[in-house]
């Protein structure tokens, strides 16, 4: 081997000395990068289960929500529905009294609600009928003095009840107003004796 063979030869091993070595330094550095991608890969997957995680316990949360909702409503119409359909009833149970109880009621009613003064009565219109002759005279004479009624000659537009018209004012004493407004107070009783 000639001197100069020599030295083509020793470039050469350095030539391929130093590909390796760069070679080397290039898998090092490769192989530290794809660790540190598949490093920063699993955390973005894992912030995306964990968004996911906490979107779908929110997203079932407001199912639980809405649907405790609906059952509320749900069940606050039904009850709604056995009030009102109990008040009417009570209403109905009232009408069909015999006629001398729904008269002793009919006299508590204007005893009640009579004023200082004369005053006319207007009945019902179905309330008419169940109402006996001199009836109002005699409740008249059990008023308080200085209270007398009488019977008014006009029709009510109403079915059950009373009205009780003195100079410049009436009072309404229709069995629907009556209920009407004691509607919140009886709402209150039935609800507490059917729902407690």
């Amino acid at each position: 081997m000639t001197g100069l063979d020599k030295i083509v030869g020793e470039i050469e091993q350095e030539s391929k000395d130093g590909v390796s070595a760069i070679l080397g330094e290039a898998r090092q550095k490769a192989c530290g990068i794809a660790a540190d991608a598949e490093k920063e890969i699993a955390a973005e997957e894992k912030e995306i289960a964990d968004k996911a995680s906490t979107r779908a316990a929110a997203i079932e949360k407001q199912a639980e929500d809405g649907a405790d909702i609906i059952k509320r409503r749900s069940l606050l119409s039904t009850k709604q529905e056995i009030i009102a359909e109990t008040l009417d009833a009570a209403k109905k149970k009232l009408y069909e009294l015999p006629d001398s109880e729904y008269a002793d009621f009919i006299e508590k009613l204007i005893i009640k609600n009579a004023d200082d003064g004369r005053g006319v009565i207007t009945f019902g219109a179905l309330d008419t009928a169940k109402i006996p002759k001199g009836f109002v005279s005699e409740v008249s004479s059990k008023l308080p003095e200085g209270k007398t009624i009488v019977e008014g000659m006009n029709k009510a537009t109403f079915a059950h009840g009373f009205i009780l018209s003195y100079e410049g004012a009436a009072e309404n004493v229709s069995i629907d107003e009556l209920f009407a407004a004691k509607k919140d107070e009886l709402t209150d009783i039935i609800k507490d004796t059917l729902f407690d």
